[in-house]
């Protein structure tokens, strides 16, 4: 019996100290920002990579938000779960727009890294593993001064040709922006030019339609707290589509966060309030006899939005009124929504709709249907919409972080 005693000791001994020697099974969240899961696994084979949250260790959800520069700032969550439960913890890194994917993705696995650290310090895999600290140097550190003043410019453009025997599209597109960020406030400006040439061969006839449209759109705020803010719009452009030659408005807002600015990465919960005037010139006279007419309007835009290990939720109701008839109005609500309902069961769906009341702009002229039909002018319309939905259901071993990339990419 005392022989029996001792092996049964022995084998509970020898199992305890392979499960402490077990590394951390890892839950990889990528739904909110590209997180380069093949690069991870592959340069962190140390760990055991599963494909369902519930049987994870440890949770790393990604999340990235603009910068003032044109980069990301990325935030890495370590969440941990079973006996790691109550060490949770957020690195945060910045990569600047003329960084490769290759300098991103070796960033974030040397952010893991870091952020692992902690879920080792009392398990003996920790004696596996080696820190290095880059040496100090002797010379002070100078501050270089930044000779933009954080001012950031962008030029870009796009083209693509397309068509059949009968049948041809010409897409041509062009913008600037500048912008100016710092903490307390933000300045951006952003330009664009886009041309459209549909031709459709009916009936041995060609029908052609040419679409120009152009226009900017300008920001500036300020903020007064962790969650008042302060500025303005002013807009301008010009479009055959909606029959305007031109149209350009201002408008002083005003923002309110219930949630602090700095929790915006997790969740948000903001309306924003602007109120002014709008000038438009028409191409053609509109079905309301006008050529040309200054409005009042205002605007009320309420946003809400969370990320959560569970997935994600955002909504955003907007309403535009004009003010000299309160029956031209638009009140749309657009919805996307992200959910991990079960182990390996997800589903997301994406919504907008909008009930249009303010089509001020249609042309009183009729024109024939080719030119309606290529996306030459705009149809009167009480209503929008727009629904995406989709499920995936994944089943089978989770254990396997092995990346075998032989064939990829080949239709």
């Amino acid at each position: 019996m005392k022989y029996i005693r001792l092996i049964i000791f022995g084998l509970v001994f020898v199992a305890s100290n392979s499960f402490a020697q077990k590394p951390p099974k890892i839950f990889l969240n990528c739904s909110q920002a590209r997180c380069y899961d093949d690069f991870i696994r592959t340069e962190l084979s140390f760990f055991d990579f599963v494909r369902d949250m519930g049987e994870a260790d440890i949770q790393i959800m990604f999340q990235t938000q603009g910068t003032g520069a044109g980069g990301r700032k990325y935030f890495v969550n370590f969440i941990g779960q079973k006996e790691f439960e109550n060490i949770k913890d957020t690195l945060i890194f910045t990569v600047k727009p003329a960084e490769t994917d290759d300098m991103i993705r070796k960033q974030i696995v040397k952010t893991i890294k870091q952020g692992m650290v902690r879920y080792l310090l009392d398990n003996e895999l920790l004696n596996q593993i080696s820190i290095n600290f880059p040496k100090r140097k002797n010379q002070e550190l100078v501050v270089k001064e930044d000779p933009w003043r954080s001012w950031v410019f962008g030029l870009g453009g796009n083209g693509s040709n397309s068509g059949e025997s009968n049948r041809r599209n010409l897409n041509l597109s062009g913008n600037f922006r500048a912008s100016k960020v710092t903490a307390l406030s933000k300045f951006s400006f952003y330009s664009y030019y886009t041309q459209r040439n549909n031709r459709v061969n009916v009936d041995s006839t060609w029908e052609e339609v040419k679409v120009f449209d152009y226009g900017f759109n300008s920001i500036f705020v300020k903020a007064f707290s962790e969650h008042w803010s302060a500025g303005g719009f002013y807009k301008g452009f010009h479009s055959v589509y909606q029959n305007v030659d031109f149209s350009q408005s201002l408008a002083p807002a005003l923002e309110y966060s219930i949630f602090p600015v700095s929790d915006f990465t997790r969740r948000q919960l903001r309306c924003i309030y602007q109120a002014g005037v709008r000038n438009l010139d028409y191409i053609e006279s509109t079905v309301f006899d006008k050529t040309k007419e200054t409005l009042p309007y205002h605007q009320v835009t309420g946003i809400f939005g969370v990320t959560e290990p569970w997935g994600s939720f955002s909504a955003e109701v907007n309403t535009y009124q004009y003010l000299h008839d309160l029956e031209k109005y638009r009140l749309s609500l657009e919805l996307d929504f992200n959910w991990r309902i079960f182990e390996g069961f997800f589903v997301r769906f994406s919504g907008y709709a909008s009930q249009v009341k303010n089509q001020i702009s249609l042309a009183k002229s009729s024109v024939d249907a080719s030119n309606i039909l290529l996306g030459g002018r705009q149809l009167p319309t009480t209503f929008s919409y727009n629904t995406s939905f989709g499920i995936n259901y994944t089943f089978g071993s989770i254990n396997n972080s092995v990346v075998n990339p032989r064939f990829s990419g080949v239709d």
